[in-house]
């Protein structure tokens, strides 16, 4: 009856939406040791979480062809953990309570739940967020730096182009003489030079037919007196890339790789310290070993110094009394042949 009630019973429905669809019966089920009817798996975490882990855990066998996470992340495989990859992996990191809980468990792993199977094998690994971080910002690297020094390429251009354009400088003169012609008289009047903000006032002063711009006047002026200024249009196609670049964009992937850089660097130094840690403990360990090995060594010399006397002192003990028995037997022979 049991086996029946376990076989048709109807399945719980939280514990069904928690499977993936892929292996149902496998993640949900474990064979018993005597070949009876399958116990369910144990799950520890919080439905919702071993739901989003489990989905997790299938896309990442598939990502990494079967091999453990765990060995990808020690081993550091560059070619199975990609940067989608590792973002799966640091979905899926334990938290400080998911660590105790899975550590405290004490029944076979593999009666485990698949979702909390993966999070406890991951629990060993040292600083594995940071670990992630780093092989993410790592991976990410070089497409970031190409783009960062492309758009900084493009300003440098862009700053050079403007610089040293002489059409461009005499373009500026012409807008200044312009804009000093019409301010004659006031104090805005013989000006040394203009904001290239007020560049922006051209199109929006007009004459007096309310159609003709300051903008039209300046064009009118350089195309009578200036045909050569007219040049500086070579320009555009430089200052338009340059202008599609976001100064603020730029600031924040600079501090973006700033912080991956410290990101990284604070690992290196986590792992080294512990590489010392780790050293000192085996010199420990094998000056304690060495300690160990010499008390050894000196209980055994003791040991066979004190057998050694000990022989001695029984070969001594063996050689006086058969001394003293034959001064006995003498001493009764001596006897025999005075009484004769």
């Amino acid at each position: 009856i049991s086996a029946l009630g376990a076989r048709f019973a109807r399945p719980d429905p939280s514990a069904r939406f928690r499977r993936a669809e892929s292996d149902n019966s496998d993640r949900s089920t474990v064979g018993s040791a005597d070949g009876g009817t399958p116990r369910a798996r144990i799950s520890l975490l919080e439905p919702k979480r071993s739901t989003s882990v489990g989905i997790v855990e299938n896309k990442l066998r598939g990502a990494l062809g079967g091999k453990p996470l765990r060995d990808a992340i020690l081993e550091v495989d560059e070619a199975l953990l990609t940067q989608d990859t590792l973002k799966m992996a640091l979905s899926a990191v334990p938290t400080t309570a998911e660590q105790a809980q899975l550590l405290a468990f004490q029944g076979e792993p593999s009666t485990l739940d698949r979702p909390e199977q993966l999070l406890r094998s991951l629990c060993g690994i040292p600083r594995l967020e940071g670990r992630i971080l780093a092989m993410m910002f790592k991976a990410q690297l070089e497409p970031d730096m190409d783009e960062l020094l492309q758009q900084v390429d493009s300003l440098k251009a862009a700053c050079e182009a403007v610089q040293g354009s002489a059409e461009l400088q005499a373009l500026m003169q012409i807008v200044l003489h312009i804009g000093n012609a019409l301010n004659a008289g006031t104090t805005r009047g013989n000006a040394a030079g203009f904001r290239p903000s007020a560049l922006l006032k051209l199109a929006e002063h007009k004459a007096a037919d309310k159609k003709t711009t300051l903008l039209h006047y300046t064009v009118e002026v350089v195309q009578t007196n200036a045909p050569k200024v007219r040049r500086v249009t070579a320009l555009l196609p430089t200052l338009a890339q340059a202008s599609r670049v976001s100064l603020e964009e730029l600031r924040a992937k600079s501090a973006d790789l700033a912080r991956g850089m410290d990101q990284v660097e604070r690992e290196l130094t986590a792992l080294e310290e512990a590489a010392e840690k780790e050293e000192e403990r085996r010199e420990a360990l094998h000056r304690e070993a060495m300690e160990a090995w010499s008390a050894a060594k000196e209980q055994r010399d003791e040991a066979r110094r004190r057998h050694r006397e000990g022989r001695a002192a029984a070969r001594a003990s063996e050689g006086g009394g058969g001394g003293g028995g034959g001064c006995g037997e003498g001493g009764e022979d001596g006897g025999g042949d005075g009484g004769g």
